[in-house]
């Protein structure tokens, strides 16, 4: 209810007082009324209601969308560093492959297994996502708490992607030391 409207209906109550006889009114009387009023819950016009209803459900909407989105940018994050990772590895494997001692080579396998394995996962967490808002769009009373799981399952296994992306960064820090190294000056 704006100022208006509760100056309009004080006003009413004071004509239906004055209509009845009444000359003055005590303040008594007057808090009594304003907190009748306040209690009333009559604040808001029905077409107020319906445009707070409308603006309540526009708000439930775009904060669903932005959920989405940011859920999908998260999972374009980590497909682009994981599948970048990979293929930076292979582009440097195929230059220094002849370079690498046998544990290198070793080192090198284990660090692109893991980083397929994050590609798995991503790709896995891609699919749990859309499933999870398939049941978050359903009505049924088990489909948002199926849902609220399959959305902490994404979360769990976009974190075991990054968690493979950094045992693969590290075991590729590792594979550096790695190389044989060829004196091309004899010292000595």
């Amino acid at each position: 209810m704006n100022s208006h409207q509760t100056i309009e209906l004080i006003k009413r109550a004071l004509i239906e007082r004055k209509n009845l006889g009444d000359t003055s009114v005590t303040i008594d009387s007057l808090e009594s009324y304003l907190e009748h009023l306040k209690n009333s819950g009559h604040f808001d016009t029905p077409e107020q209601h319906l445009q707070t209803e409308e603006h309540t459900h526009q708000w439930n909407v775009e904060m669903v969308r932005s959920g989405v989105e940011a859920g999908g940018n998260a999972l374009k994050t980590c497909l682009l560093i994981s599948g970048g990772s990979a293929a930076a590895l292979l582009a440097f494997a195929s230059s220094a492959w002849s370079g690498l001692k046998a544990e290198g080579l070793e080192a090198l396998g284990v660090t692109l297994a893991y980083l397929s394995i994050a590609i798995l996962l991503t790709g896995a967490a891609t699919a749990t996502r859309y499933l999870s808002q398939y049941f978050f769009a359903e009505r049924l009373s088990w489909h948002r708490r199926a849902g609220n799981y399959l959305q902490w399952f994404t979360c769990a296994l976009v974190l075991a992607a990054y968690i493979f992306v950094s045992s693969a960064f590290l075991k590729a820090s590792h594979m550096i030391t790695m190389f044989k190294v060829v004196k091309y000056i004899p010292v000595g």
